[in-house]
């Protein structure tokens, strides 16, 4: 009885086994860089870079954790840098990339959260509220809920527009001043800011609105004009102001 000749083997299908082979090689390694890389290291040190390139601004912070590829939370951060009237810091930032939305900031300023969404089409959003004590000055306090859109020039680090509404139960703002129940809404469009409205109920009522120059790269040195009414029972006094930006803050910077 004859002998039945030896399978052949098809060259094509030894190449597509052989190809999926070194791509589940390829996947395995990935997913062992993915899952076993030290990221809260990796961040730190980009981190590290990029604050570098800030100088002379500092930028510091306690540590970096729930790190992963597309993502990592920063402890005990603070921003400072000579001639700063505030010093911005936070207790935690939480930093997520994606696609859709492109980048998602989450911070909490010492109890109160707030989060920023941002859209590879240059539009952003944020919401929710913020310890003024963020802002790292003793003659700030209190709490303000706040809410804001707008749209960054796209390949450009500038704001094309942007709206922020602002509101606290009881402030208090540099050379004593305590504010009770204020809310402020301003509009940014084409290197112009408007005060659409600022409302004041104690410890006097206030109905204000203006405008300001908004000079790029030294902000609290834009000049402003404000008009409005001060309200006492069923009388209202009319007033004008005018002033720079750094007027609210006080005309000193922090301590070096």
């Amino acid at each position: 009885m004859p002998e039945a000749p030896p399978p052949t083997r098809n060259p094509g299908t030894a190449r597509a086994l052989t190809g999926a082979g070194l791509a589940a090689l390829a996947a395995g390694l990935l997913a062992g860089l993915v899952l076993f890389l030290p990221w809260d290291t990796v961040w730190d040190q980009l981190l590290r870079r990029w604050a570098e390139g800030l100088r002379p601004a500092r930028i510091s912070w306690q540590s970096v954790d729930r790190a992963g590829p597309l993502g990592f939370r920063v402890n005990g951060f603070v921003a400072e840098g000579p001639g700063w009237p505030v010093s911005p810091r936070a207790q935690w930032l939480e930093v997520r990339l994606g696609v859709s939305p492109l980048l998602t900031i989450r911070a909490n300023t010492g109890g109160r959260d707030m989060r920023l969404v941002l859209l590879d089409t240059g539009d952003f959003d944020l919401d929710g509220a913020a310890n003024l004590a963020c802002l790292g000055r003793l003659d700030i306090l209190g709490s303000v809920d706040l809410r804001a859109e707008g749209r960054f020039l796209r390949g450009k680090d500038a704001l094309e527009k942007g709206f922020i509404e602002l509101r606290g139960k009881a402030l208090q703002l540099p050379g004593g001043l305590w504010l009770g129940d204020a809310a402020l809404a301003l509009e940014y469009r084409e290197g112009a800011l408007r005060i659409r409205s600022f409302s004041l109920r104690e410890p006097v009522q206030v109905r204000a609105e203006g405008t300001a120059a908004v000079r790029r790269g030294a902000l609290l040195a834009s000049p402003y004009t404000v008009s409005g009414e001060i309200l006492r029972g069923r009388d209202s006094v009319s007033f004008q102001a005018q002033g720079v930006l750094g007027d609210f803050l006080g005309d000193t910077a922090l301590p070096e």
